[in-house]
Formats: structure tokens, sequence, C-alpha cells
């Protein structure tokens, strides 16, 4: 739910949610930059933990939006 840009499908959350144990929760989050860092602090302060990371390059965010866009 909120801003959707396209980047993330229904294959990356059907296998973000294969790894989860039954009774847990998790969440996806996509963000540019410094903002999040407080946030992820606060999750982690909270009793998340970090599972996975990653970048995507800045080329295929940009064609990822073109391509949502062109659709």
């Amino acid at each position: 739910v909120g801003a959707e840009s396209g980047l993330l499908g229904d294959e990356d959350t059907d296998e973000a949610a294969a790894a989860l144990e039954p009774g847990t929760s998790a969440a996806l989050l996509v963000y540019e930059n410094r903002w999040a860092a407080p946030f992820a602090t606060a999750v982690r302060r909270g009793g998340g933990q970090l599972v996975a990371s990653g970048r995507i390059p800045v080329q295929a965010v940009i064609s990822a939006l073109d391509a949502a866009e062109a659709a």
C-alpha cells in the first residue's frame, strides 16, 4: 500500500513470503538513500532483523519506471 513504482512484482513478494516461518511477518521496503536509516533503526530496536539487502543499479530503476509508464 502506498506509492508504487512497479519495481517489486508478485515473484518478489512470493519469494519473501516463502522465506517466512509460520506466525511471523515481514516488510519489503524499497527506499532511496538516507531517509530510511531512522526507520531501520526503529525496526531493529523493536526486535526486527535484517535478513536480506541489495542495491538496484540506477539504470535498472530508470528502465523499470520507463517500462511501467509505457504499459
